[in-house]
């Protein structure tokens, strides 16, 4: 049995936690999000994905999503989304990118867990691409329109501080050049 089921079990005998807690997909050891940036952050990490039509400022949703954050920034610190198309824009809903495959169907070669919460899908939303539960990995989304249709659906993980010009110019097919993050610390 999990250890967080385990635990709920040990304060609630009558709990159905082992039947209903999903197991996080491998990848990472659970010490690997013990940091404080993402259990006690000072400051609200941003991201700054450069394209040829501006540059979309990000703030990050660490204390909602940490593990998603987490991930994003990870990737990007990598220089992975170095180069990935938008390959996906939905006028009057949502531009899509970091398909390094650049269809669709592409990712890290890992997903991480979902971290749906409460936040809604207002304009210049972030959030994680999904195939079903539990598939996130490197695709992300950002909304053009309110979208209430995805609460509760797919983890939030940002929304846009600056560049939402940008993001309602991109088209499918163009090219992030670069990711940067900033997070108050300095570069490992």
């Amino acid at each position: 049995m999990d250890e967080r089921a385990e635990l709920m079990r040990s304060l609630d005998p009558a709990s159905d936690a082992a039947e209903v807690v999903r197991p996080a997909p491998a990848g990472r050891p659970p010490a690997a999000l013990d940091r404080e940036p993402l259990t006690a952050p000072t400051v609200s990490p941003h991201v700054f994905i450069d394209t040829d039509k501006g540059t979309i400022q990000i703030e990050m949703a660490v204390l909602d999503a940490p593990l998603t954050t987490d991930n994003f920034m990870e990737l990007a610190r990598k220089g992975f989304f170095d180069g990935v198309t938008f390959h996906r824009v939905v006028a009057n809903f949502v531009i899509q990118g970091g398909d390094p495959r650049g269809d669709g169907e592409g990712g890290p070669g890992y997903t991480i867990r979902d971290e749906i919460n409460q936040r809604p899908y207002l304009r210049g939303v972030v959030g994680m691409a999904l195939d079903w539960e539990d598939t996130g990995g490197s695709q992300f989304f950002i909304t053009h329109s309110p979208r209430p249709e995805l609460d509760g659906r797919y983890t939030v993980f940002g929304h846009v501080v600056a560049g939402m010009d940008v993001v309602d110019r991109i088209e499918a097919g163009d090219v992030i050049r670069r990711v940067r993050v900033w997070n108050g610390l300095p570069e490992r």
